[in-house]
């Protein structure tokens, strides 16, 4: 046979394997049973038809930023394990998981972000599983010989537009499902703190319904009491050494829940002997959820959650814990105001002292309102209220004096593809660990680092000359790119990088404080122009060296 003809004979049949294999997969997708299950059967049927090493198929939770493998076929001793997960942007899987874009690799060693995790590999393909236009999750195929896919692409991509869908509605399933918990944990909730007799009864109800309910080690309930505020550990469900501090105070530089306390916002952690801050209370917790509970935008407890199993903080479990989180704070709100009830009709008939007490609590309200005005909500530092008010005071304090006034204005380089590329919650955190890197950097109480706006923020030195505030701003820079937060998308580096602008003025007759900002963005503005990841002031260029 000719062998042009021997080649087309190839080619059909290789077209007919391709198509048998479509169709059985389109068999095996709106099959009734787990999701599991039928990721198994492809995975093992897409493995045979390759005659590869390895294929895997993981999902993606953006709310961590990470994907997770749910079926793997392979006869080979590799790392990856169902379960296995990393994060978005590291290795293959995590480019395409994170990009969405198919990532043909046919020498691996050719490949910068090619992470090992099956001795041998020499090509590797991964393509994403897209349904109105989310990405839902990756299919993976490595192989031990160089260029082993490249006939292959079109069929995987075919396939993973079937997958997608399936996962899209199993997703849909599992939501409905979840909503018809939730509605029953939502009665159940409110029948229980309604037949609980005063608030430290209602709280320690709580924590045992949702210790139940979500199969959890330990749960706690804080409360936030006092003047200055403080987180008082009221209720203890489960098995914990911080079972006997009910009653007692929690120190807010403590643990994940001393850090939620501090941020405002909720902190997951998927593995808990990978976080700094977490404090051992029980060796068999895996994970830990804690979660504010708010009432009017104000956060007037928390909820400390410890699984042995992560499956049991799961994201689905988590949103459900986010939606009873209202209905807790609304029971714990009303039980407060029967308390208070309780307690204002005693102080009724004690008249004078009554008065007083209700004096304090207004008082104390207002100095509360007053600092929460002057926090940003997202980084905890600052706001632009807050730095608006210190910069006209130092002016003026500078101009009494005869002082130099110093200003740092910063951006984060190319932070809208940042947000593009890792998502809003990763831009957040990403606001967050620069906020903290800036406060960390400075030493002086005096300083004053807010948040200017978007992602630009501003550091107000007293007492500094220029020659004084650029070290400080180089300071800073290096702070921020210690973070080695990943940035794929950045034209500056491949890391998170910052520009800034540095500004200092004596004070002088016909100036006021908003030179000094003009300066400052000016000298900011050409640190973006000349390329970001730079410092630039009045008289002086410096470009930030790569790490």
């Amino acid at each position: 046979m000719p062998p042009s003809e021997t080649s087309d004979s190839a080619s059909r049949a290789r077209e007919a394997n391709q198509l048998a294999l479509i169709h059985r997969i389109a068999r095996i997708v709106p099959e009734n049973v787990p999701l599991a299950e039928r990721l198994r059967e492809i995975v093992r049927l897409l493995r045979e038809h390759l005659g590869c090493a390895l294929v895997a198929c993981a999902s993606i939770d953006r709310s961590s930023g990470r994907f997770r493998c749910e079926a793997l076929d392979t006869e080979l001793p590799s790392d990856i394990h169902i379960g296995y997960s990393r994060e978005l942007g590291s290795g293959v899987v995590g480019e395409v998981a994170a990009n969405g874009q198919t990532l043909y690799v046919a020498d691996v060693a050719c490949h910068p972000n090619y992470v090992e995790t099956l001795p041998g590999t020499r090509s590797e393909l991964c393509v994403a599983m897209r349904h109105h236009g989310e990405v839902m999750g990756v299919i993976n195929a490595e192989a031990q010989r160089a260029d082993a896919f490249g006939t292959e692409i079109d069929l995987i991509e075919t396939i993973a537009e079937q997958l997608a869908g399936m996962f899209a509605t199993d997703r849909l399933n599992r939501e409905q499902h979840q909503r018809l918990q939730l509605l029953g944990m939502l009665s159940e909730l409110s029948r229980t703190a309604i037949e609980a007799d005063g608030l430290d009864e209602v709280l320690l109800r709580i924590a045992q319904f949702l210790r139940e309910r979500f199969t959890l080690e330990s749960v706690g309930v804080l409360l936030v009491e006092g003047r200055p505020p403080r987180l008082r550990f009221k209720a203890h469900a489960g098995n914990s050494v911080f079972h006997g501090r009910s009653g007692g105070d929690w120190p807010e530089s403590l643990g994940v829940i001393g850090r939620a306390f501090r941020c405002g916002e909720a902190q997951y952690v998927a593995d808990v002997v990978e976080d700094a801050d977490y404090v051992l209370g029980n060796p068999a917790v895996a994970a830990e959820y804690v979660l504010p509970i708010r009432l009017r935008g104000e956060v007037i407890g928390l909820i400390n959650l410890e699984a042995a199993d992560p499956r049991s903080l799961s994201e689905a479990n988590r949103q459900m814990l986010d939606a009873l989180a209202e209905q807790i704070a609304g029971a714990v709100h009303l039980a407060a105001t029967n308390a208070r009830l309780r307690e204002i009709n005693r102080l009724v008939e004690e008249k004078s002292a009554a008065l007083g007490q209700a004096n304090r609590h207004l008082r104390e309200a207002n100095r509360q309102l007053e600092r929460l005005s002057h926090r940003d909500g997202l980084t905890g530092i600052a706001n632009r209220r807050r730095f608006d008010e210190a910069l006209a005071l130092e002016w003026s304090r500078a101009q009494r004096h005869g002082h130099s006034l110093a200003l740092l204005l910063l951006d984060i380089d190319d932070f809208k593809g940042y947000n593009d590329g890792y998502g809003h919650l990763a831009g957040d955190d990403a606001l967050r660990q620069v906020a903290r890197a800036l406060n960390e950097a400075l030493g002086r109480a005096e300083d004053c680092v807010a948040r200017y706006g978007g992602e630009e923020f501003a550091v107000l030195l007293p007492q500094n000359a220029l020659a004084e505030a650029e070290p400080v701003a180089a300071h800073v820079a290096e702070a921020v790119a210690r973070l080695a937060l990943p940035h794929a998308f950045s034209r500056a580096a491949p890391y998170l990088t910052v520009s800034i602008g540095v500004a200092a003025l004596i004070p002088q007759a016909g100036l006021d404080a908003l030179a000094l900002v003009t300066r400052a963005d000016g000298a900011l503005y050409r640190a973006k122009t000349l390329g970001r990841n730079r410092i630039e002031s009045a008289t002086t260029s410096l470009a930030l060296a790569a790490m």
